[in-house]
């Protein structure tokens, strides 16, 4: 199936995108970002949530299950990528502020696979401030230091959003508007307009300082931006990025040695290996070229891919680069402004995150385990957990004692795994797939040498087996303790690397000062007093409870986010610890 093809078919199976005409498709997405601040100080955490939505009306979208994030540097080089995995049109994640970046202005760019197909005019950005007080030489070759007029009449700084606690919807309310340092907040959310009980919200609440801060664009101005943009399939010179329906793509290209074999119809595994593992087949098109959708329950980087068959060795096989964006397009401050007043908060801010950092245990968010998915093969295949039977050190016995379904075969000093299948005879002449903790292996000399007392089961299906546009005389899959195989086959057919993968959920830690809470003994100089990226309005008043810190001044609440009809909430309110 040639790329034009794949993607028409694609889009009627989603029966939701609109045909511009006979030669041209919408890319109908595009992304809005919220994030904690926009000024950050070395050791500091920039977090953030992702809204998926429909160019075209500002719907949201469930078409992408990935989104990107870059931080890209005045010198228009990324800082860093991170995949954040979407459900249900929403993702978040975060990124911690290394002594390593210098002090600047930087931008955060926001964006989908399909929008790939779109100019960088059409990502969403949000510019970023960074002050790194430990590289002090740095820092004040690069300050322009302001004495004589305010920063954000002259360089459309701003110091935080004008409060706005209520809309026709959605109101946001305190019970006091001052509190003492570790004092109990509630803030109550009350929704009148039954719509907005439906939707995604997130809400940050961060001290007002004196650092410069450029306002970031609100739900609000984010819907009134561009819509969608066709492209034309015939005419397009570049390459054509599909949405990412399912789950992460993988893409790659197998060219031929003798540059003159076929590269069609040439199968291709992929194994990503773990306790959960994802294994796939897939045949090449007419260019050579191949695409995977990974599952997200395995977040392992380290990838496997081989070309299957006896024309293996025919091939080599590479995986595609990821795309670079046009940074040159981005504009950024030509410098970074910082007012003469402002270099006391700046002091006292960089103490407080190393303070923060040095009791880093007691602040810790809590990683969310992934789900652990079944093999694709249950609950087809036959256990044989090795501790229910008197163990044996290598292959060739276990096989003989007890998985007497399989045995092995030598082919020129090479050893390969069979299936006996009793309905048939006489055998079939081909190996079984055999994989290991999810690793495909094509010659199982590595299992020979391996001791059996590491493995924890092994699996066995008898009869052919088909797995996408393959099949095979069978399915033996060994499970390790430690999941920790390494098979030593180094070909060009076989390609072992990493990928960036979606960042693992996060539970964010929220401090207790509970008469049982240990947090009591810990100092508490947080700036950012409260990231909830995922706040429910399902309840006609929805309750956020969190504690003020040591830090005292003034303080600002934003809630951001849409329902499920694209209609935009943006609030503010401020309040003081002192």
């Amino acid at each position: 199936m040639d790329r034009l093809t794949y993607f028409i078919v694609l889009f009627v199976f989603l029966n939701t995108q609109q045909i511009v005409s006979q030669k041209s498709i919408l890319v109908d997405e595009t992304v809005f970002l919220h994030a904690n601040t926009t000024t950050f100080v070395s050791g500091e955490s920039l977090q953030y949530k992702i809204y998926c939505f429909k160019a075209s009306d500002k719907t949201p979208s469930f078409i992408s299950k990935v989104a990107y994030v870059e931080l890209i540097d005045s010198e228009k080089k990324s800082i860093f990528k991170s995949k954040v995995a979407l459900k249900n049109g929403t993702g978040n994640s975060d990124y911690f502020i290394p002594t390593s970046l210098s002090s600047g202005n930087y931008k955060l760019v926001a964006y989908t696979n399909w929008m790939l197909n779109t100019d960088i005019s059409h990502f969403f950005t949000v510019d970023i401030t960074i002050f790194n007080p430990y590289a002090a030489e740095a820092l004040e070759r690069t300050l322009v230091v302001e004495k004589d007029r305010k920063l954000k009449n002259s360089f459309k700084y701003d110091n935080f959003n004008k409060s706005s606690t209520t809309n026709k919807s959605i109101t946001i309310n305190l019970d006091k508007e001052i509190y003492k340092p570790r004092e109990l907040v509630t803030l109550k959310i009350e929704s009148a307009n039954s719509l907005f009980k439906d939707g995604n919200y997130s809400v940050t609440i961060v001290k007002m300082d004196e650092l410069p801060t450029i306002k970031q664009a609100d739900a609000t101005d984010f819907i009134t931006s561009q819509g969608s943009t066709s492209i034309d399939l015939y005419n397009q010179k570049n390459k054509i990025y599909v949405p990412e329906l399912r789950g992460e793509i993988v893409t790659g290209k197998i060219t031929a040695k003798n540059k003159i074999d076929q590269l069609e119809n040439i199968a291709i595994a992929l194994s990503v290996p773990g306790s959960s593992f994802d294994f796939k087949i897939v045949k090449t098109n007419t260019n050579g070229e191949f695409i995977f959708d990974l599952t997200p329950h395995s977040l392992n980087k380290q990838i496997s891919l081989q070309i299957i068959g006896e024309e293996a060795k025919l091939y080599d096989i590479k995986l595609d680069k990821s795309p670079e964006l046009a940074y040159s397009k981005l504009s950024f401050e030509n410098s970074l402004f910082l007012p003469e007043s402002s270099k006391k908060t700046l002091s006292n801010r960089s103490i407080a995150s190393q303070i923060r950092n040095s009791y880093y245990a007691s602040f810790k968010d809590s990683l969310l385990s992934p789900v652990l998915k079944t093999p694709f093969y249950y609950p087809t295949a036959k256990p044989y957990i090795l501790d229910d039977f008197t163990r044996f050190k290598t292959l060739k016995e276990t096989a003989i004692e007890i998985v007497k379904e399989i045995y092995l075969k030598q082919v020129d000093n090479n050893t390969f795994i069979h299936v006996n299948d009793p309905t048939i005879f006489p055998q079939l002449p081909e190996a079984a797939l055999v994989l290991v903790d999810g690793m495909y292996l094509k010659n199982q000399n590595d299992l020979n040498k391996y001791s059996m007392k590491n493995v924890y089961k092994i699996e066995v299906i008898v009869g052919r087996y088909y797995l996408g546009p393959k099949s095979f005389n069978g399915l033996v899959s060994f499970t390790t303790f430690k999941n920790d195989f390494i098979p030593t086959e180094n070909q060009n057919y076989v390609l072992n690397g990493a990928i960036v993968r979606p960042d693992q959920e996060k539970i964010y830690k929220k401090i207790e000062y509970s008469t049982l809470s240990q947090d009591k003994r810990i100092p508490d100089y947080r700036y950012q007093l409260l990231w909830e990226p995922n706040v429910s309005l399902s309840n006609d008043t929805t309750l956020l409870n969190f504690y003020t810190s040591d830090v005292t001044g003034k303080f600002q609440i934003n809630m951001e986010g849409f329902n499920l009809n694209g209609q935009p909430i943006s609030l503010f309110k401020d309040f003081e610890v002192n």
